[in-house]
């Protein structure tokens, strides 16, 4: 059985985002590892979610409160390294068996595209052993879903929209219970042809070959 994690990174906390951490953390069982990485932790703090483990290079550390680091596990680095602190919170993952990962905190800040687009390529290299890893980058406005040469279902998206975004030279796709279906259509890295799709089904599915994103986004009434 795969061990769960969330990792909340020092970004944008879009508003809501605390709700849905709440909810997410009521509904699951057993319990996830919280890892804050570095400023993630404020936001954890601010909502007295205590995590059990902290990734820091005191760049961009908050003030944190008396008693708050109390029996969570520290991992302290450099500042200058080899290794964002996000990729050295899913290499703990890995280590410790969490391969199912949700990423909170994980859109940029004013500036930060590069931290961006790093974070959401971590995924392509990464070498679990026999365990599939299981990323996702989650806020209350969007999910973005980690894919590598696999098929995932999708339940209760209906309604919402569906960019595949390859991020390997070509992908083979395959989709169901979409606007617009696909079986085994070839996407070049740099096409646009699998954007702006929409789930039109309670339990939707992708399939893919290669690597690739999936984005899937609530849409607002009059958007489209």
């Amino acid at each position: 059985m795969e061990g769960k994690a969330f990792i909340f990174l020092n970004g944008l906390y879009p508003k809501g985002d605390d709700q849905l951490v709440r909810q997410l953390l009521n509904a699951a069982s057993p319990r996830p590892a919280l890892i804050a990485v570095d400023g993630g932790i404020a936001f954890l703090q601010k909502y007295s979610i205590k995590p059990d483990y902290w990734i820091s290079d005191l760049d961009s550390a908050p003030r944190i409160r008396r008693g708050f680091l109390k029996e969570i596990e520290l991992f302290f680095y450099p500042a200058d390294k080899d290794k964002t602190d996000s990729e050295l919170a899913i290499d703990l993952c890995i280590r410790r068996g969490f391969t199912d990962i949700t990423v909170f905190g994980w859109d940029a800040r004013m500036g930060e595209t590069d931290h961006l687009l790093g974070n959401l390529f971590l995924f392509r290299n990464m070498k679990t052993g026999k365990q599939a890893l299981r990323l996702r980058f989650l806020d209350s406005r969007q999910e973005i879903i980690a894919l590598r040469d696999q098929t995932r279902t999708l339940r209760g998206y209906k309604g919402r929209r569906l960019s595949i975004l390859p991020v390997s030279t070509r992908i083979s796709l395959t989709l169901r219970g979409t606007r617009f279906a696909a079986t085994d259509l070839v996407v070049r890295e740099g096409e646009t042809v699998s954007l702006r799709n929409q789930i039109t089904a309670q339990k939707a599915s992708i399939k893919i070959k290669g690597s690739g994103l999936a984005i899937i986004k609530r849409i607002k009434p009059g958007s489209e």
